[in-house]
């Protein structure tokens, strides 16, 4: 208040004439409570999208087949035979008539994986999560929601000639489905172990997932060769379906991937089985009757011959590479870490092969048809085998050779280096312009 002026408000502390105070705390109760609605809104968004975008192409195929076949039947059985091939990618066994079919088709496996990831680091995002707390929020909600989508079609898809168990699909779908949220939310949210990992078990890791992936190329080419050499008896096989064909060969495509890991078998050694008591090997092929289909017409039905058996020691010659690889990219580890690293690569490649072994193989009727595929124990087993030693080796010898080769370039260093005279201390001990 001044002497002769008049009184003013003075604004209460804490606050200016241009500021206001925010109650930090009811903020953050606001906030609070807005996420729980953001996660539920979000998770339901993302969940039915992730559904849709996999399962509309595989809808519009159906119809379309149905239309070409004279559309015949209740479209009822349409929308079911859609859920059941939607089904089947989630490696969920289903029965079509007398056929039990529980080979997943990888190629929309994968697709499913994707979007899944997708649909969960969308959810992580949407509620700002940055912890761990958030991606078990975001990834447990998309579970649950898509589990119960994946529930409940297999209860719509139990009609006329098809039928799920409800029990054993969810026991083949939700660890694909945690999988898959827990490693999207994960990486939206940058808590994914890989990034407090060590330096070798990051290089061992990715060495790992390398050589897997190079073998899988080669397996990948191999079914591409085995496709061109019986080209007639495959197009003989597609001309049996006439205008189905289309249907046939897009099947085919599908399971394609399924093709290049039972080749990646066949170059490791194990092989892989086309029915019950079958195996087909570099060495030996015991096969029976098959059934019409583009993909058994292209299977080999002879020993390989003598000048292709190289193809057997493509493991060991490419886990020997990335061996060296590791080696030269690990200048900084010491033996034991850089010996450790290329354990844990073979044992990362030995794993991936294993397990996608597991993935392509399963049944596609009950008696003949009840075993195909690799056998997934076999497959690791023998690739670890070939991977320990092409790795482990390569990166020991190699580390041998690059200890000598760094000594060599210090000891050129040292004798060519031109010693630098010291620059003046002071001003008075400079030369003079």
């Amino acid at each position: 208040m001044s002497d002769g002026g008049s009184a003013v408000d003075a604004p209460p502390r804490g606050r200016t004439a241009d500021t206001e105070v925010v109650d930090t705390a009811a903020y953050a109760k606001r906030t609070k409570a807005k996420r729980p609605r953001a996660l539920l809104a979000s998770a339901l968004a993302t969940t039915v999208w992730a559904a849709t975008v996999v399962f509309t192409p595989i809808l519009v195929i159906v119809i379309l087949g149905w239309w070409q076949a004279g559309a015949q039947g209740a479209v009822s059985t349409v929308a079911a035979a859609a859920g059941i091939a939607w089904l089947s990618g989630h490696g969920v066994p289903v029965d079509i008539g007398p056929l039990h079919l529980s080979i997943a088709p990888l190629a929309l496996t994968v697709l499913v994986f994707w979007r899944l990831a997708k649909a969960a680091g969308g959810t992580t995002r949407a509620i700002g999560g940055r912890d761990a707390a958030a991606v078990r929020a975001a990834a447990g909600l998309v579970t649950i929601l898509y589990t119960g989508l994946v529930a409940g079609a297999a209860a719509l898809s139990t009609t006329g000639p098809f039928a799920v168990d409800l029990l054993p699909a969810l026991l083949h779908a939700v660890p694909l489905i945690v999988a898959a949220t827990a490693f999207g939310a994960a990486r939206e949210a940058g808590v994914l172990p890989w990034d407090t990992a060590s330096v070798w078990m990051r290089r061992g890791l990715r060495t790992g997932m390398t050589t897997a992936g190079a073998l899988l190329a080669a397996g990948a080419a191999a079914t591409g060769v085995a496709f061109a050499v019986r080209g007639p008896a495959v197009a003989d096989t597609m001309g049996l379906y006439g205008n189905e064909s289309w249907i046939v060969a897009l099947l085919s495509l599908l399971y394609l991937p399924n093709c290049a890991v039972w080749a990646t078998a066949y170059i490791t050694g194990p092989g892989f089985a086309v029915g019950a008591g079958t195996t087909v090997q570099a060495s030996m092929v015991e096969l029976g009757p098959l059934p019409a289909f583009p993909v058994f017409a292209a299977v080999p039905g002879a020993n390989l011959s003598d000048y292709a058996t190289i193809l057997i020691g493509l493991p060991l010659m490419l886990a020997a590479v990335f061996g060296v690889v590791l080696t030269y990219r690990s200048p900084d580890l010491r033996v034991p870490r850089v010996t450790t690293a290329a354990t844990v690569a073979a044992a990362t490649a030995a794993a991936v092969l294993g397990l996608l072994s597991y993935l392509s193989g399963g049944a596609a009727g009950t008696n003949l048809m009840a075993d195909l595929g690799p056998d997934p124990l076999a497959v690791a087993g023998v690739a670890a085998v070939q991977f320990v030693i092409g790795l482990v080796g390569a990166a020991l010898i190699a580390r041998l050779f690059a200890v000598h080769r760094r000594a060599a370039e210090a000891e050129l260093v040292r004798r060519d280096t031109v010693v630098i005279p010291e620059p003046a201390p002071n001003r008075d001990d400079a030369l003079p312009y």
